[in-house]
């Protein structure tokens, strides 16, 4: 006990700003204890769950015309926030929801809601296609009175993550390690972040279908100087089972599953090191969410970090132990890391620890 004590000690000791030590305590409460409670704290913190307080209440005055568009993951959230929201009908551009529905509720196409402009409130409930959605309303003649965007509130956290400008700046001539590259989304961002300013991506996925995706999109996008590579991260080079979930239900694992259980989802996927991959490339800055195997992974790039101190945004929630044995092992590679923890969704996922 006294070990750990001293290792929470060490820590805190590195941690710069109240945000930080506030966000590490909760998730270590949260993780030794699993009260949800302490996951509320964080997520009760987050400036944009007032403004979302104050959407959800528009919304609720017209709840009897109310459509919200999005049956996806973000839909998933507000339930978990608001578990008493009423959820009549939907709206979503997948075909397949449109006919099976939604956990029994009806799922309209775009163009059906079209034709409802003036008989319906819009509630869009999606981060990631806010704006494209918002036109689409707002080109069918749509009141702006009756479009009451909850996805642009959850896209100002979500756009913030890996490249908070509250933590650090970008460099000129950066080196960027995408661990865990999902559909290139963040290649772009970061690219946006830096003004163009870069020298080389190298960017890991293992999933087959969003490795495809990224292949898509840096050819479609003109995306330069890239190295894509359909691997996962690991601390060498290995074959591992991998149970595809194209996002945030993805996991990657030495075991095939529990008990000998066979998953149609479980797949084999070869890993890399970051060490080998890179070479003496003079890397700047490592971003890991690899689905579990942050540490794992982290170990496979000690020599890079020990030769060239970048800077790292690494996700500690995918595993309990993360809040701790991540950042243990950050500071055993450099003991004079300056480290920041920030949370970027209104659940118990997306806290990343950067070590500056």
């Amino acid at each position: 006990m006294k070990e750990f004590s001293n290792v929470v000690k060490k820590i805190r000791g590195h941690l710069q700003d109240d945000t930080s030590r506030f966000l590490f305590d909760n998730r270590l409460l949260y993780a030794l204890t699993g009260d949800y409670d302490y996951i509320n704290r964080i997520i009760m913190s987050l400036p944009q769950r007032k403004e979302l307080d104050a959407a959800v209440q528009k919304c609720l005055e017209h709840v009897d015309d109310l459509v919200i568009w999005g049956a996806g993951n973000d839909l998933l959230i507000l339930l978990g926030l608001y578990p008493d929201f009423p959820v009549r009908r939907l709206c979503d551009k997948d075909i397949h929801k449109q006919k099976s529905g939604w956990k029994g509720i009806p799922v309209m196409s775009p163009e059906e809601l079209a034709g409802k402009k003036e008989d319906v409130y819009v509630a869009v409930n999606t981060s990631a296609y806010q704006e494209e959605i918002v036109e689409f309303l707002r080109g069918h003649g749509f009141a702006e009175e009756r479009i009451i965007n909850l996805g642009i509130i959850t896209d100002s956290l979500y756009s913030a993550q890996y490249f908070d400008s509250e933590v650090m700046s970008p460099l000129e001539g950066e080196v960027f390690v995408d661990g865990g590259c999902y559909d290139c989304s963040t290649d772009k961002e970061f690219i946006k972040w830096c003004q163009g300013k870069y020298h080389k991506i190298y960017a890991f996925e293992p999933d087959g279908e969003n490795y495809e995706k990224c292949l898509k999109k840096c050819k479609e996008e003109g995306i330069a100087n890239i190295e894509l590579y359909q691997k996962g991260l690991w601390d060498c080079d290995t074959e591992l089972s991998f149970e595809a979930g194209g996002g945030q239900g993805s996991k990657i694992g030495e075991q095939d599953s529990e008990n000998g259980r066979q998953d149609t989802n479980v797949i084999k996927i070869a890993t890399a090191a970051i060490d080998d991959v890179v070479g003496d490339e003079k890397v700047t800055f490592i971003k890991l969410d690899v689905e579990g195997a942050e540490l794992k992974a982290l170990q496979g790039a000690a020599r890079t970090i020990r030769t060239c101190r970048p800077r790292l945004a690494i996700c500690i929630y995918h595993k309990p132990e993360d809040v701790i044995e991540v950042l243990e092992y950050i500071l055993s590679l450099h003991d004079d890391y300056k480290l920041y923890i920030r949370h970027y969704q209104m659940s118990p996922c997306e806290t990343i620890v950067y070590a500056i």
